[in-house]
C-alpha cells in the first residue's frame, strides 16, 4: 500500500470532512454574541474572531450576501447550503 496518505481530516478530532458533515450547532456556536441583523462578512469576522476552524469558515463563505435577522435564519442558511 505505498503512496497512501492519512488524510487531513484525520488530524482534526471533532471537525467535520466536509461542509456536508458539519454540525450545525458549530456554526451557531462559531457566530455566537453577534448583534443582529448581521452579514456575511460580519458573520465571517465573527467566526474568525472565535478561530473557528477553516471548515467553518468555508461554510460561511458559501452563504448568501445579504443580512440575517437572527440564528434560526443563519441555520436555515446553512441548511440550504448543504442541500447543494
Amino acid at each position: 500500500m505505498a503512496g497512501m496518505k492519512e488524510s487531513a481530516t484525520g488530524m482534526a478530532s471533532g471537525v467535520a470532512g466536509t461542509i456536508q458533515e458539519l454540525d450545525p450547532q458549530i456554526i451557531e456556536v462559531s457566530t455566537s454574541g453577534i448583534n443582529y441583523p448581521a452579514s456575511k462578512s460580519d458573520l465571517i469576522t465573527r467566526a474568525k474572531g472565535a478561530e473557528a476552524p477553516q471548515i467553518v469558515l468555508d461554510a460561511l463563505d458559501k452563504f448568501e450576501d445579504r443580512q440575517y435577522k437572527d440564528p434560526e435564519d443563519v441555520k436555515s442558511e446553512f441548511q440550504k447550503i448543504v442541500k447543494k
